[in-house]
């Protein structure tokens, strides 16, 4: 089979993104990825199986197809997002704020996520989710001072959530401020001690405190905790990827290896994937946007497509409240197009035979309850 792809250039004010989509023959995968100056930002990806026939010329078709389509979502998600960005930034509401800042952190776009629970947190500034993934934003953009003080701010206001403990330990590792980084990570695996992430970040705090400071050995002995508890999470179902396996994998090799250089480049390498790790779902918060500001209805496939990704969803998060909580509100939006659709088609009745009774009082009926209807879609939304 032979491969292909599609490329294209985005200019949005003073940012520029090239968008590469193509097809991965070798591990049946087409991959759509965004850069910006050469620098990889985030990716999206569609599994195919390959037919034994290599000359299967529907098959080729059906994939360029695929891979057309995963590139024009990711065009439009990019456009749809600047778009929001710039069209709430005004906007006096902290949640849409806090909601493009989230889909922006999970897209790799850092700096608008930064701006955005900036301005979540000036809206309402007892906002601790904001706070917290602020300062993950903060570390993955290299920022360690200023994530240092928003963490503190969050674990000042909620000093018994373990998960903001140990992301300011991080924090402070990252500034070499090793006593109070093992102080609240201390207190983090007091309130959880199965909680192996802290396990292993206090680890690497009680490592380089001991290092740092004394002779520049090319090799060290690292102690048996960090190893373990380096192990102990490439077990985590949480972690069970293939790319995080991988990670972990390489990672205990050059721990085996000892050589004092790689080891601590390695640590924190680990230190920053672990924490810039948050799951959050994209596909519903994306949505939201989209229909709230996105500055144009959605049509029936755009609903269809996001109903698709989010029952895809189902096999890990349909035991959850959530799930059906936003699968309702799906088709919730889906039944006001509907209205709407009906609606117009009662008028169509009405206009070609005025003296038709029944569609005069069904398109009555119908105007009547519009704006309630509206008005219920928009406060489920918001």
């Amino acid at each position: 089979m032979k491969t292909f792809g599609y490329h294209s250039k985005i200019k949005l004010n003073d940012r520029e993104f090239h968008i590469h989509t193509g097809s991965i023959v070798e591990k049946s995968l087409i991959l759509s990825e965004i850069f910006e100056s050469g620098k990889f930002i985030t990716s999206r990806e569609f599994d195919f199986e390959v037919r034994n026939d290599d000359q299967d010329e529907s098959q080729q078709e059906y994939l360029k197809n695929i891979a057309g389509k995963l590139h024009k979502e990711t065009l439009e998600e990019i456009n749809m997002l600047f778009y929001v960005h710039s069209k709430i930034r005004l906007l006096k509401q902290y949640m849409p704020h806090f909601k493009l800042a989230s889909v922006f952190y999970d897209r790799n776009f850092i700096p608008e996520a930064i701006e955005n629970f900036k301005r979540a947190i000036e809206l309402k500034n007892d906002f601790v989710p904001a706070y917290v993934r602020l300062g993950r934003a903060y570390i993955l953009n290299g920022q360690y001072d200023e994530a240092v003080a928003v963490l503190e701010k969050s674990y000042e206001m909620r000093p018994d959530f373990p998960d903001i403990a140990n992301t300011l330990g991080v924090a402070l590792t990252l500034t070499r401020n090793y006593d109070r980084a093992s102080q609240v990570l201390q207190q983090a695996i007091e309130k959880n001690p199965g909680f192996d992430e802290a396990n292993f970040n206090l680890g690497v705090v009680l490592f380089r405190s001991t290092i740092e400071g004394g002779e520049a050995d090319e090799n060290v002995v690292l102690p048996q905790r960090v190893i373990r508890y380096v192990k102990a999470l490439r077990n985590l179902e949480r972690y069970s990827e293939s790319e995080w396996q991988d990670i972990f994998e390489r990672t205990l090799a050059i721990l085996h290896d000892g050589n004092r250089d790689d080891v601590l480049t390695a640590l924190e390498e680990l230190q920053l994937k672990l924490v810039g790790h948050l799951k959050i779902n994209s596909v519903v918060e994306s949505f939201y946007l989209k229909f709230m500001y996105g500055g144009r209805e959605l049509d029936r496939e755009e609903l269809e497509i996001y109903e698709k990704r989010i029952n895809e969803q189902a096999p890990e998060r349909s035991q959850f409240a959530d799930y059906w909580n936003e699968l309702g509100t799906i088709h919730m939006i889906q039944c006001r197009n509907l209205f709407l659709k009906s609606m117009a088609e009662f008028e169509k009745a009405v206009k070609l035979n005025k003296n038709y009774t029944d569609a005069s009082r069904n398109l009555e009926l119908i105007k009547n309850n519009k704006k309630g209807f509206l008005i219920l879609l928009r406060a489920i939304l918001k």
